[in-house]
C-alpha cells in the first residue's frame, strides 16, 4: 500500500476491497492472530480492477499504453539491448530505448530472448485451486470469525481465505504435488472437499457455489533470475517467483517496481547490477519461508509448541505481525535461545519428535544464512565497482 499511495492509487484500492488487519494461521487446531498496527491494513484487490488502476495512472504520468502487443525479439547492437519488434495487430513495430524491462510475469518473453539464468530453484511441492465466493453474512457478523484473512495447516492441504473486492472471498486449497491428478480431473469437487475439512472454510461454502470457475496452477516451478543485464531488467515475476501461497507477488512487485525507478534515474549498468544483487539481499527469508511453509512435511511437534508458547507472548506477537507487515525478516523475529528453551522443555516431557525437527529446521536457517553471505558478498563487490566508490577510494 505505501508503494500505491506513491502511484496515487490507494486510495481507489482502500475505496475496492476491505482492510486486511488480522491474519489467523491455524494448525492442528491451534492458531495464532497476527493483528497488524491499524495504520498497517493489507488490501487484496482483483487483478483486473488493480491492473486498471495502474494503467491509468501510468497513462495520467505520460506512458504510452499499447494493447495487444507482443513483443517477438529484442534489438541488439554492440553487445546491448536497444529496443525491441513487437507485434501490433498484423504489423511489425520496432521500439528502440535506453533501457528494455521485463515485466512480464513468470514465464517471460524478454528472459527467455536475453538468456537469464535461474538460480536457487526448485519444483513447487503443492498445487494452488481457487475459486471466488460471494461473502456470507456469518462472514462480517459471526464471533468465530474474528479475524480478516486465514492460513489453515490442518492436513495435507493447506486453506486459504483472503477478503477481496465486490464483497467476495478469495477462498484456496493447496495440494500435495502428489495428488494434484485428482484435483485437475474435477477441480470443482476436490476443491469443495478440502474446504469442507476445515469447519472454518466449510462454513464460508456450505450453502453456495463460487462465483464463476476454479482456477488452479500445478507444477509450478518457483526461482531466482539474473534481474539486469546491458540495456535491460526483469522486474516482478520475470526475475523472481515465490510461492504463491505468501499472498506476496504483487507486494514483491510493487517493491521491486519502486526500487528499479529509482535505480534507472542513474542510468548505469553498475547501478542495475546493484539493484538486482540488493533485490536477491531483500528477498531471500521470504523466499526460504514459503519453501518451508509449504513443505508436504510439516515440523509438526515444533509447531505446536510455538503456537501454544506465542500467544503468551505479546513483545513476540508483535514480532510476528512484523513479519507479515515485511518489516522483519521471519528468521529474525524469535531469539534462538527462547525457541530453544521451549523445545527443551517439550523434549523432557517426552515429546522426542520435536528435536529431529528443530534439526531439520536447523538445516533450513544455516541454509539461509549461506545464501545471504553469498548474496551479500556479491552485492559489496557491485557496490566497489560503481563509480561513487572507486572516486571514493
Amino acid at each position: 500500500m505505501d508503494v500505491l499511495d506513491e502511484a496515487g492509487v490507494g486510495e481507489a484500492v482502500r475505496s475496492l476491497a476491505p482492510r486486511i488487519c488480522v491474519i489467523r494461521i491455524k494448525v492442528d487446531g491451534k492458531h495464532l492472530d497476527l493483528k497488524l498496527p491499524e495504520h498497517r491494513g493489507g488490501y487484496c484487490p482483483r487483478r483486473k480492477r488493480l491492473d486498471g488502476l495502474l494503467q491509468q495512472a501510468a497513462d495520467k504520468a505520460g506512458a504510452r499504453f499499447l494493447d495487444r502487443a507482443r513483443v517477438v525479439s529484442l534489438i541488439q547492437r554492440d553487445g546491448r539491448v536497444r529496443g525491441v519488434r513487437a507485434i501490433i495487430g498484423d504489423r511489425e513495430r520496432v521500439f528502440t530505448a535506453g533501457l528494455v524491462v521485463g515485466a512480464d510475469g513468470r514465464r517471460s518473453t524478454v528472459a527467455g530472448l536475453v538468456g537469464a539464468e535461474e538460480y536457487l530453484d526448485y519444483d513447487a511441492p503443492r498445487a494452488t485451486y481457487w475459486g471466488y465466493w460471494n461473502a456470507p453474512s456469518l462472514w462480517k457478523t459471526d464471533s468465530g470469525y474474528p479475524f480478516d484473512a486465514y492460513f489453515g495447516l490442518d492436513g495435507p492441504e493447506i486453506r486459504a481465505i483472503f477478503p477481496t473486492d465486490q464483497d467476495q472471498l478469495l477462498i484456496a486449497g493447496s495440494p500435495p504435488i502428489d495428488q494434484v491428478g485428482m484435483w485437475r480431473a474435477n477441480p470443482r469437487r476436490a476443491l469443495r472437499a478440502a474446504l469442507d475439512s476445515d469447519p472454518i472454510t466449510a462454513a464460508l461454502v456450505r450453502d453456495s457455489y463460487p462465483a464463476g470457475k476454479i482456477r488452479g496452477t500445478a507444477k509450478e516451478r518457483f526461482f531466482f533470475r539474473r534481474a539486469a543485464g546491458s540495456g535491460w531488467a526483469l522486474v516482478g515475476d520475470a526475475g523472481h517467483h515465490k510461492e504463491y501461497l505468501l499472498g506476496d507477488g504483487i507486494t514483491e512487485a510493487l517493491i521491486q517496481a519502486r526500487s528499479l525507478a529509482v535505480t534507472i534515474e542513474n542510468g548505469t549498468d553498475v547501478a542495475l547490477a546493484r539493484w538486482w544483487r540488493a533485490r536477491d539481499v531483500e528477498a531471500l527469508p521470504l523466499y526460504f519461508l514459503g519453501r518451508i511453509a509449504a513443505a508436504p512435511e510439516r515440523p509438526v511437534e515444533l509447531q505446536r509448541v510455538l503456537f501454544s508458547r506465542l500467544p503468551q507472548q505479546p513483545a513476540l506477537m508483535a514480532q510476528m505481525a512484523a513479519v507479515a507487515d515485511q518489516r522483519l525478516s521471519p528468521f529474525a523475529a524469535l531469539s534462538a535461545p527462547q525457541v530453544l528453551s521451549w523445545i527443551a522443555a517439550a523434549a523432557m516431557r517426552g515429546r522426542w519428535r520435536i528435536i529431529g525437527e528443530t534439526l531439520g529446521m536447523g538445516r533450513h536457517v544455516f541454509a539461509l544464512d549461506r545464501e545471504m553471505r553469498a548474496r551479500c558478498e556479491l552485492l559489496a563487490e557491485t557496490e566497489a565497482r560503481s563509480p561513487l566508490a572507486r572516486k571514493a577510494a
